[in-house]
């Protein structure tokens, strides 16, 4: 049987849309202890370099063991940043973990710390 955990999808529109993990609405319907850092990153650097009208991320993270439950991009980079997080999910890599790892910079990577709530 395939192991679908951590198994992104991309909707390659303007802006592109990705997804991967649970939505919050499912992650509370579940029980789950959930933190949601929803972040609108359209004056962020990444996303004023390509002249985003439209660029946003939601990240839910479990409260108690730190794993990501579920992201979401709207916007450039969102389909290629939305792999990092399948990888997190699919590998139990933590946010705290994705938080604290060296990016290149300037890439939209580099502001995965920024869209887990840590600068």
């Amino acid at each position: 049987m395939p192991d679908y955990a951590g198994m992104a999808t991309s909707v390659y529109t303007v802006p592109a849309l990705a997804a991967v993990g649970v939505t919050e609405t499912t992650a509370r319907q579940a029980g789950a202890t959930i933190d949601v850092h929803v972040n609108d990153i359209r004056d962020w650097f990444s996303a004023r370099s390509y002249a985003e009208t439209v660029a946003w991320s939601k990240v839910i993270v479990d409260r108690l063991s730190d794993c990501i439950l579920g992201a979401h991009f709207v916007g450039h980079g969102g389909q290629e940043l939305i792999n990092i997080f399948g990888l997190a999910i699919k590998f139990g890599i933590t946010a705290s973990q994705l938080r604290d790892s060296v990016y290149a910079y300037p890439t939209f990577s580099a502001d995965i710390k920024h869209m887990l709530g840590h600068a």
